[in-house]
């Protein structure tokens, strides 16, 4: 491994020799890393000291099973937070690589029986990524509809005879019938950036690099694995904590895995394996393993350059769950890699964590059931049960979660994520019986189903419900013993009775996952601010309004004027530098803001296909991103510090910005644009504008709503370009106002961003 320093590397020039590994930085003081470290040292030791007195002290041998079921399930969360802080050692970033011109690139696009509509969006997106390149849509399902579609956009069709050893299969036809020498792969939901070729491709200048993968985010943030607080701007995804905390620590290793799509693979490194692998259902961490062994490297990109699908309903996450699960142990029996010659010490280590984390079901069911058994019984794992124990009990649970919150930088969620695993503690727990018993049917490859379930199903928190009415009935069982005086163990009581209430809470919550209600839209409804300008009569006022969210058939309308439900308008809705005329109808009328504004439900009359395209290009160009970068979810220790600190920090005579999303009249040079502003304050503003605008210009804006209105003169501070593909350039300015406002001249411009 090479020794890397805390300062920024300078990257070689095309031509010059280069090594990925120098491209590394830790984006930590020295101080604070090894701060964290220190943190992680004493944890584990307090965590081995725990384990240890209870193993000599505290077992219950006239409950020996029980005690020792318990104490299993502490051993293994010992590793599992072991194998964790292997991760967290060191968290680097990578420092983006320009690329050698003139590479062979081609694009995979796998489908099997994906909507047509959904695929597309995909495949315009692959087609416009600035650098040269072939796209192939991978077409499993032999559709015409497919075919005529990637002939449409710009994309080579492909299809096979069979459909053997399915994705993978389906991968490894394509790849014996090109010659590229770089083959980036993207599942069909999964919609690329315009930059993702270019932020990826540089880091196979190092010859060793066989692979380059980019972590996978999701758009449709109302989906299961989703909790987001728009009011707050707080947002927690389930697979964050993997993607930003988990895989970078495992590129400090050398030991970043494939993930399926959003990567990009070097074809002399496959071509020995025949391409993917195709004897497990995870292609994916099975390639990976064989890729390692052989000597070469991966790398990992921390930067959001796609963004998909994820499961809509409860169902479909637990049955891709539990496909990844039982393929991801299944691989240890193909390459185990404890045993599989050539992985590095720190390899091993980490790919054995990541089959380690599968198997946390055992362990979490013995944690659920403990204590209501104890309430039922009156028997303890622990012996004796008292004040002592809970003192160094005390001890030991506020090491791990400071530990925890210390070594996720500020990311760590541990709620949500015991959240999450009571959801697929029952799933995973199947995946293990199948793999390590052989006991009932083998999962088979399965396309997960993105459209939305259009209503629920219980069958996957059946055993949540189970597991609520023995909780109940423990806690009424063990109240019951000590109102009648069967029982005076107050404090054994009390215990239980607390942890079970604090599962059974988390199984509420599950149960009312399972009880959301099934996406009824038939278009993907994104969250996405554009301007709204009313088509008037020439010489007539054109109100202006803005989108809360928007899709190919309708969108959510602010407007500043009352409207009855079957009212049609002509507008022109302002998507970045495209502007669409379009005529909508009102059909619902929704909840008013507060700060004065009408919010409608519209529908969109008879939409061409060219101006879908326009929305969704204008949606994942522009929404998308800039909705990743504005929500965020810190957690609760880190919330509490920042609301600490937060009355100290801020700067003499520097005005607070807040998030809004206001329509904004930009005059420049005589010419007129409406354009959306990102966050005000008494001294300027952030506006997305269609059209370059050089620093230090002089510009006319006004802005109005609901019973107020502004305009005067404002200057460009900052210019920062963002360019993107088929014309959707972007430049998000820095607008400072010529006389600074007063906090109440610009509060009604506050519009909250919750509406």
């Amino acid at each position: 491994m090479t020794t890397h320093d805390f300062t920024l590397p300078l990257v070689p020039a095309p031509g010059q020799a280069f090594d990925a590994d120098t491209t590394r930085v830790i984006n930590e003081s020295p101080a604070r890393l090894w701060f964290t470290r220190f943190i992680i040292v004493v944890a584990l030791a307090v965590y081995v000291g725990y384990l240890a007195y209870r193993a000599m002290y505290t077992i219950n041998y006239d409950a020996l099973i029980f005690s020792c079921l318990v104490y299993f399930a502490e051993l293994h969360g010992f590793f599992s937070l072991a194998f964790y802080f292997h991760t967290a050692w060191t968290r680097p970033e990578r420092r983006v690589v320009v690329p050698e011109p003139n590479l062979k690139v081609d694009v995979f696009i796998t489908t099997y029986n994906e909507e047509v509509d959904l695929l597309r969006t995909t495949v315009r997106a692959a087609v416009g990524m600035r650098y040269p390149h072939r796209t192939f849509v991978l077409d499993d399902g032999r559709r015409p509809a497919v075919r005529a579609m990637a002939e449409e956009v710009g994309a080579l069709y492909m299809t096979r005879s069979d459909n053997a050893h399915a994705k993978a299969g389906n991968w490894n036809n394509a790849f014996a019938s090109t010659d590229a020498d770089f083959i980036a792969t993207f599942d069909a939901d999964h919609v690329p950036r315009p930059e993702f070729l270019e932020r990826t491709l540089g880091f196979f200048r190092d010859p060793k690099v066989a692979l380059v993968q980019a972590p996978q985010q999701y758009h449709n943030l109302d989906s299961v694995q989703h909790k987001v607080s728009w009011r707050q701007r707080r947002m927690y995804g389930e697979q964050d904590a993997f993607f930003q905390l988990v895989m970078p620590g495992k590129d400090n290793w050398n030991a970043a895995f494939f993930c399926g799509t959003g990567a990009v693979l070097r074809r002399t490194a496959l071509e020995p394996l025949g391409g993917i692998m195709t004897q497990t259902i995870t292609e994916d961490l099975h390639t990976s393993v064989e890729l390692h062994a052989r000597g070469w490297k991966s790398v990992y990109v921390n930067e959001v350059l796609v963004t998909g699908l994820a499961p809509s309903d409860l169902k479909t996450f637990e049955t891709q769950r539990l496909r990844w699960a039982e393929g991801n142990m299944t691989v240890a029996t193909f390459t185990n890699p404890l045993t599989t010659k050539g992985l590095s010490f720190n390899q091993r280590i980490a790919y054995v964590a990541s089959l380690f984390h599968w198997t946390i079901g055992i362990p979490k069911f013995i944690f659920y059931m403990a204590p209501p058994w104890m309430l039922f019984t009156g028997t303890f794992p622990i012996a004796p049960y008292n004040a002592r124990f809970l003192a160094v009990y005390a001890v030991f649970l506020g090491s791990v979660i400071v530990s925890y919150e210390v070594s996720s930088r500020g990311k760590g969620r541990l709620m949500m994520d015991e959240l999450y695993n009571m959801v697929s503690c029952f799933t995973f727990m199947r995946a293990m019986k199948r793999v390590f018993f052989g006991r009932g049917k083998r999962t088979a490859f399965e396309v997960t189903d993105k459209r939305g379930a259009t209503s629920q199903s219980v069958l996957p928190v059946l055993p949540h419900m189970a597991m609520l009415l023995f909780s109940m009935l423990a806690i009424g069982w063990s109240l019951m013993g000590l109102g009648f005086s069967v029982s005076d163990d107050y404090l054994g009581a009390g215990t239980g009775i607390f942890w079970t209430l604090y599962n059974m809470s988390l199984m509420w919550v599950v149960l009312r996952l399972a009880s959301r209600p099934g996406e009824k839209r038939t278009g993907l409804r994104f969250r996405a601010n554009f301007p709204v300008e009313g088509l008037a009569a020439p010489g007539e006022e054109r109100p202006l309004g803005v989108t809360a969210d928007i899709s190919e058939t309708g969108c959510s309308l602010l407007w500043p004027r009352p409207l009855a439900v079957g009212t049609r308008l002509s507008v022109r809705i302002h998507l970045g530098p495209k502007p669409m005329d379009v005529d909508l109808t009102v059909t619902a009328e929704q909840t008013p803001t507060d700060d004065g504004w009408y919010r409608y439900g519209c529908s969109f009359d008879e939409l061409s296909q060219s101006n879908v395209d326009l929305i969704l290009d204008a949606v994942h160009t522009i929404a998308v991103p800039h909705l990743f970068r504005t929500l965020s979810e810190p957690s609760i220790a880190v919330r509490i510090i920042r609301s600490i600190v937060k009355p100290f920090t801020l700067k003499r005579g520097r005005a607070q910005r807040q998030l809004v999303r206001i329509p904004v009249r930009i005059s420049v040079n005589g010419r007129e644009s409406i354009v959306i502003a990102l966050d005000i304050s008494a001294s300027g503003m952030s506006v997305v504008m269609p059209c370059d605008v050089p620093a230090g210009a002089h510009l006319t804006a006004s802005m109005s709503v609901p019973g107020y209105s502004w305009s005067g003169d404002v200057s460009v501070a900052r210019a920062e370009s963002r360019p993107s593909r088929n014309g959707f350039d972007i430049w998000l300015l820095g607008l400072q106002f010529e006389q600074k406002q007063r906090e109440r001249d610009i509060a009604p411009f506050r519009m909250d961003t919750a509406a």
